[in-house]
């Protein structure tokens, strides 16, 4: 009843998956009655076929039915009813679930028969399953104890075979000999079978489709199979040393390394087609001088073709040519194995990639017999089975019929053989009438016999079947002219063209993807095929932001895609560059971009045009892709498209400027090559054009690195092309510089004058202007850059120099133009006529300051041009009017002397002063830092520390602090690793440069601004080399090192004390992890890294707000984590590393308290951190709240230096401090209160001390928290002094200040210079003054008369700002006393008795005084 209901209901009424649901029902398909179950069968069958029967609905009865798969009387009713679920959902989905659910069971006969119609299902479905897991149930099946099994698998393996070829049998290659033994033995039975057509899910086609889109089909079937099958990638096992082995001289290692390369192909089997740098090592290889490595890298190739598949043709282009060139061995067992080689890669690939290249046609043109022979042979028998060749491909094949042609007349017997038997094959794809005219060409004597072969192999060409009708209708069919006889594919009907000459009206609506569809309104037969496609029009935006640029960035920088570098615009690169563009471009200007005629592309350029303006974003965001496309439009010869592009692209490049963008290395190495090549073109306006792009590009990308791609132009053929590139790189120099001549001005000058030799007039004369631009900037020192030039060039640069200096003074008097912008237009070829009639109407020209005049030839500046066409006027020379003179007048007139000029400012200056030039120009001078060359990483210098020193100059420098500090740094690695050690640089060269980088570097520190930009990494850097220099003993032996290493010295605290608090401190504990991490690092390295964060110990209590701890903490903890605490018991250099990270931890969380565990965020597992437990532990203890003591520094107290200590430390005896009276609190506060004041200070400090004598016990700390750091180490160094002083009478003490201290100077001196009593004794003021005069940076060593002793060595202001604080020592100890020895004491004694003690004490007082107004 249920059956007769449905059958009634139409397809869209029947309830599919409920009557699914009613049948699975218990009992369902298990019902025991077969009669029953047959009816269920067919019911299940009915709405397969005759509802909407969806995957859901299968789900709900496969399993039932796969349990009856095997029955014996209903067997086959449920594979047929599977087979209607697989027609109506899909066979992949049906055969993957029925294997799953029938190998998921024990029941062999289930399983035998599921792949029993798994078999049948393929060769009537076609091959539309998933194979890696169908292979995976077929190994289970082999596995099987049941034979029934074993025998279903095999018999399905025989028919996977017919679609997969031997691809299917190497996937088995593990199995038993016996099992494989069967499945040959299977597989041998359906050998040369071709699978049938299917009969089963698939939709009817048109009646008219043609045997091209089965073709089309079939082998889109054929990948589709290929691509089926698990692969494995072996990219990172062709590792470089493997390819460097390749390449090794001794042939056995690179046997060695060809069979690594085979096992790791074999053992992958199947394998992606991404293989590194194997190709090209495969092609030297199959050029190798010992043939048995030849045999063996032809056998490699073989495999990859089995192992990689249809894709192995990408790989056509490097390895092919090799592989044809072994054809010419004199050996016949290579040339087979090249053959069978060849075989391999044209049964997976086609002939089709061999003809895209010259490769053929190349090496028949060789004189090898052997190679012509082989290769002749080879193409007679693979191009008659060749598919009709398309018209690309089509070229090589006529390329090589003029080579067929000389071998038919070849004086080797064989040779002719095979050209003859190559013939009709070559003309079943060029024709004969490409053959016929070629052999016009032959002379007279080959014409005849030549034309005669070529007869009789055209009566063996195959017919031609006909053209089949492609229309149905009842109408009368055009009639189909004869094809011509080279075969050529039919030109497209010319119905269309007609259409577009005269469009009917077309009527349409935009669809939803905006594109409108365009019905033509011709009707009949003659409107062909182009009458049934509709026209589509896409209106979306031309230009989209879809795939990101950065992504191409990394897919080219990881060699996923190819690099855009080519001689010519190979098809690989269009291919690449058509996917890039097809998400970011719509498909109307995509056809337009990549269509054949030129006019199309000047739509395209049309439509980029508008597109500058209506889609800015869009225009940035693909940028890359255009100027692509834009390098390949630069090798057509259409004018017309070159100069819309070029019209095109200076738009873009004005709106980038605009946007203030910055061209990228990755745009800029894919255009600015190509775009060189066109400034050498024979069409004057498209020379102009690029002129025009030069100077927009120099805008948006430094100048500099524009210099480096105009500078490779030189080495073109094109004279034009090394004339403008000469001009151009002469007008660079001018606007900004020689510093814009890279790689280095010596380099490049030295190529550029190495053009003053060519052959070419207007070549050499532009070398020598660009060098007498160089000139105009260097002087006389240009000479030295260019190097040694022959006599004859030698003088024509003198002779040109002395001629422009000459000419120069006589165009100043000119009105000068002020240079605005470097954009102006150099100087160009012009005619004569041309340049006076600008002078008449009064235009300057482009250079006033050195004119550069054309002459008539177009090509020399005017004066240095033969004057020969001027002597047709007689009446241009006159002789000068004299003037007479009063010489009595002029004698007494007053002279005054003119201010003289080092030399003139760079051109670099003027840019600095336009926003939109600042960036640039900076980037420029900053990348002249690391320059090797001292000279000119100083006058850089130079032009960064003007721009420090004026606040709104220094401003712009604010983005490029972290570029500076790592030039800076590069340059003082150089300094330190390569001019010290040079014998050939001075050493005051040297220590000039070291105070330039230290003065810049103070410059940079002393702004408020620009010194809390540095970030960390750069930091870690800089303070590393610093201290690197610090411990270098080299210095000494310098006549200023000592003082150079002060200036360092100073430039550290300046670094630690001016920077971003968290980035100088995470640098230092990065730094200090790094230095324990060595096993290099020097000790005395570790405790100058260890005192710098002392430092910041001590400035903590002013810095904590600014510092970020979560930053802090994580640092610390990467430190513990690598070296834990119960690490340091046995280490030699003791603990001190240790406690100095663990008193960072204390000190923080003394001044954040509990806070502080708000700040771990960022440390992982904090329960198991040390950082964490240390910090719960202190907090336990009370510090933080207020009742800890200080932290103290043990092993400062052990080096010497406890009173760098930040306040004075409490006594440790385990008691609590005296509690203060009210007298003695008031007592206090007075004696503080006289300390304040400047005139009772040392009275105040005195009566200090001696309350601190009768009370020791009493605690300071309430009066000295609300001071500054500075006052506390004050207070705490003069009781220290006063102490010593009451000790040792009148013997001076000896001043001992932290490696680190921060305090000026003055302010110790002070405190014990006033407290002379009793009898003066010389000696002491001496002994003063020698320190004073140290810490200034005076020499102590020589023996100076008294009246010098103010008259500093050197001026410099790293030297000033090393008078005012300490040094840090590079010795093991942790203080920095000045060096005395008895010698010095010795030496200085006697001269010390005969010194007036009047003037020493006013020296003194005013060096305490300027002391005073420093601090």
């Amino acid at each position: 009843k249920m059956r007769d209901v449905i059958t009634g209901l139409t397809r869209d009424d029947i309830p599919t998956q409920v009557c699914v649901r009613v049948l699975s029902k218990k009992p369902g398909l298990k019902d025991t009655n077969f009669q029953v179950l047959g009816v269920k069968l067919n019911l299940v069958s009915h709405l397969a076929m005759n509802s909407k029967f969806s995957q859901t609905s299968a789900q709900c009865i496969l399993g039932d039915m796969v349990d009856k798969v095997g029955d014996v009387k209903n067997g086959g009713t449920c594979q047929e009813a599977l087979s209607c679920i697989a027609e109506a959902t899909s066979l992949e989905f049906v055969a993957q679930e029925v294997m799953k659910l029938a190998f998921a069971q024990k029941n062999p006969k289930n399983q035998s028969e599921a792949l029993n119609w798994l078999a049948k299902a393929v060769k009537e479905f076609g091959f539309k399953i998933n194979v890696k897991p169908v292979i995976e149930v077929l190994k289970k099946a082999f596995a099987a104890t049941n034979p029934a099994v074993r025998t279903s698998a095999i018999a399905f393996v025989a028919v996977a075979h017919m679609y997969m070829g031997p691809t299917l049998r190497t996937l088995f290659e593990d199995e038993k000999p016996a099992l494989l033994q069967q499945i040959d033995d299977e597989i041998a039975k359906v050998q040369g079978e071709k699978p049938p057509a299917p009969t089963r899910g698939t939709t009817p086609k048109d009646k008219g489709g043609d045997d091209d889109d089965e073709e089309e089909e079939e082998g889109e079937e054929q990948a589709d199979v290929a691509d089926l099958v698990p692969r494995n990638d072996i990219s990172d096992k062709i590792t470089e040393e493997i390819v460097t082995e390749m390449a090794d001289k001794n042939w056995k290692i690179r046997n060695e390394a060809l069979q690594k390369v085979a096992a790791i192909i074999n053992e992958a089997k199947f394998i992606t087609p991404n293989l590194g740098s194997l190709p090209e090592a495969l092609k030297a290889r199959l050029g190798d001088s010992n043939k048995i490595l030849v045999s063996t890298c032809l056998t490699i190739c073989q495999t990859l073709a089995t192992a990689i598949g249809p894709k192995i043709k990408q790989h056509v282009r490097i390895i092919g040519p090799g592989m044809v060139g072994c054809f010419g061995d004199s050996k016949p067992q290579l040339r087979a194995a090249t053959g069978t080689a060849l075989d391999a890669w044209v049964e997976q690939c086609t002939l089709l990639p061999f003809l895209e290249g010259e490769i053929f046609s190349e090496h028949l043109k060789k004189g090898n017999p052997n190679l012509k022979t082989e290769l002749l042979g080879w193409l007679a028998t693979k191009l008659p089975s060749c598919k009709k060749v398309p018209k690309d491909n089509k070229e090589e094949l006529l390329a090589c019929i003029s080579s067929i042609l000389t071998c038919l007349e070849d004086r080797n017997a064989g040779v002719r053989t095979k050209a003859q038997e190559a013939l009709v094959p070559f003309m079943i794809h060029t024709g004969y009438d490409a053959f016929l005219k070629a052999c016009n060409s032959l002379p007279a004597s080959s014409k005849e016999p030549v034309k005669a072969q070529l007869d009789k192999a055209r009566e063996n060409l195959p017919a031609k079947p006909p053209p089949k009708s492609k229309s149905t209708t009842s109408a009368a069919p055009t009639p189909v002219a004869a094809p011509p006889e080279d075969d050529e594919p039919e030109p497209a009907p010319s119905a269309p063209k007609a259409a577009a000459k005269s469009p009917p009206k077309a009527e349409g609506k935009p669809k939803a993807g905006g594109k409108i569809v365009v019905r033509g309104m011709k009707k009949g037969p003659a409107a062909g095929k182009s009458s049934k496609k509709d026209v589509e029009v896409d209106l979306s935006p031309p230009l989209t932001i879809g795939s990101s640029k950065e992504k191409r960035m990394k897919d080219e920088k990881n060699l996923k895609t190819l690099k855009w570098n080519f001689t010519s615009p190979l098809p690989e690169f269009v291919e690449q560059l058509k996917k890039d563009m097809e998400q970011n471009v719509n498909k109307t200007l995509m056809d337009q971009m990549f269509n054949k005629d030129f006019k199309q592309h000047i739509k395209a350029l049309d439509t980029l045009i508008k597109a500058v303006e209506e889609h800015r974003d869009a225009t940035v965001a693909n940028l890359d892709l255009i100027l692509r496309w834009m390098t390949l439009r630069f090798f057509e010869t259409n004018p017309t498209v070159h100069i819309k592009a070029l019209e095109y692209l200076a738009s873009v490049f004005s709106l980038l400027a605009e946007e203030d963008y910055h061209l990228l290395e990755f745009e800029a190495y894919a255009f600015v090559p190509y775009l060189i090549l066109k400034v050498g073109d024979k069409n004057e306006n498209i020379r102009r054009g690029v002129r025009n792009i030069f100077k927009l590009i120099c805008k948006i990308y430094p100048a500099s690195k524009m210099f480096s791609f105009i500078l490779d132009g030189l080495k073109s053929k094109n004279s034009k092309q090394r004339t403008e590139c000469l001009e151009e790189l002469g007008s660079l120099i001018e606007v900004y510089g020689i510093n814009v001549c890279q790689p280095s001005p010596a380099q490049a000058l030295k190529l550029i004058a190495g053009q003053i030799s060519d052959r070419d007039n207007s070549v050499r004369s532009a070398a020598l202007n660009t060098a007498v631009e160089a000139y105009v900037i260097l002087g006389e020192s240009v000479f030295k850059y260019i190097g040694n030039l022959p006599d004859k060039e030698q003088a024509m640069l003198e002779e040109r120099i002395k001629r422009s200096n000459k000419n120069r003074p006589a165009t100043a008097q000119q009105p000068q133009p002020v240079k605005t912008s470097p954009d102006r237009e150099r100087p160009q070829t012009a005619p004569a006529a041309a340049a006076s009639k600008a002078k008449m109407q009064g235009i300057p020209g482009p250079r006033v300051a050195t004119p550069v005049r054309r002459s008539a030839s177009g090509n020399v500046k005017r004066e240095f041009a033969l004057e020969l066409d001027d002597q047709d006027e007689p009446n241009k020379y006159e002789m000068p009017k004299l003037v007479d003179v009063d010489v009595d007048e002029i004698l007494n007139d007053t002279v005054q002397i003119p201010k003289t000029r080092a030399r003139p400012p760079s051109p670099l200056s003027k840019l600095l002063h336009r926003s939109a030039d600042a960036n640039t120009a900076i980037d420029l001078v900053i990348s002249q830092i690391t320059s090797g060359d001292i000279s000119v990483c100083i006058q850089s210098l130079a032009q960064i520390d003007g721009m420090l020193k004026k606040e709104d100059r220094a401003e712009l420098l604010t983005n490029h602090v972290d570029q500076l500090l790592v030039a800076i740094t590069v340059q003082l690695k150089m300094a330190h690793t390569k001019h010290m050690g040079d014998p050939n640089t001075d050493s005051e060269d040297v220590i000039t440069l070291c105070r330039a980088l230290l003065g810049t570097l103070l410059e940079l520190f002393q702004s408020k601004v620009l010194s809390k930009v540095a970030s960390r990494d750069v930091l870690k850097e800089l303070i590393s080399m610093m201290v690197t220099i610090l411990l270098d003993r080299r210095l000494e032996d310098f006549s200023e090192g000592p003082q150079l290493m002060r200036s360092v010295n100073v430039m550290v605290v300046k670094i630690v004390e001016k920077s971003n608090s968290t980035n100088v401190m995470s640098a230092l504990i990065k730094l200090f992890h790094e230095c324990m991490a060595s096993e290099t690092c020097s000790y005395k390295f570790i405790e100058l890294v260890m005192k710098c964060l002392w430092k910041m110990m001590r400035m903590l209590p002013d810095i904590i707000n600014d510092i970020d701890v979560e930053v802090i903490l994580y640092d610390l903890h990467a430190f513990l984590k690598q070296f834990p605490t119960y690490t340091w018991k046995d280490r030699a250099e003791g603990d001190t590393p240790l406690r100095t990270v663990k008193t960072i931890m204390h000190s923080l969380a003394k001044m954040k308290g509990n806070k502080i565990l708000s700040d771990i965020g960022r440390i992982e597992n904090p329960a198991e951190s040390e950082v964490v437990q240390y910090l719960n532990k202190v907090l336990k203890h009370g510090v933080g709240g207020g009742t800890a003591v200080a932290v103290s520094n043990t092993k400062n107290e052990q080096n010497g230096s406890s009173e760098d200590s930040k306040t004075p430390r409490r006594e440790s005896t385990g008691k609590s401090s005296k509690r203060l009276s009210k007298s003695t609190h008031d007592t206090l506060a007075e004696i503080f209160k006289k300390i304040g004041s400047k005139e009772n200070t040392r009275e105040g400090l005195n009566d200090l001390y001696d309350f601190k004598q009768k009370n020791p016990e009493a605690d300071l700390e309430p009066f000295l928290r609300k001071s500054s750091q500075f006052f506390q180490n004050y207070i705490e160094r003069g009781l220290k002094n006063i102490e010593l002083e009451r000790q040792a009478g009148e013997k001076l003490p000896t001043p001992s200040f932290g490696s680190m201290s921060s305090q000026p100077e003055g302010v110790q001196l002070g405190a014990s210079l006033d407290t002379a009593k009793g009898d003066v004794n010389p000696a002491m003021y001496m002994e003063r003054l020698k320190i004073l005069r140290a810490r200034c940076g005076l020499d102590n060593n020589s023996q100076q008369s008294t009246e010098t002793v103010q008259k500093p060595v050197k001026s410099s202001s790293e030297e000033t700002l090393a008078s005012n604080l300490p040094t840090l020592s590079s010795s093991g100890t942790s203080t920095a006393q000045p060096q005395e020895s008895g010698d010095d004491n010795s030496e200085n004694k006697p001269a010390a008795a005969q010194v007036n003690v009047a003037d020493l004490k006013k020296r003194l007082d005013r060096i305490k005084r300027q002391a005073q107004m420093d601090s």
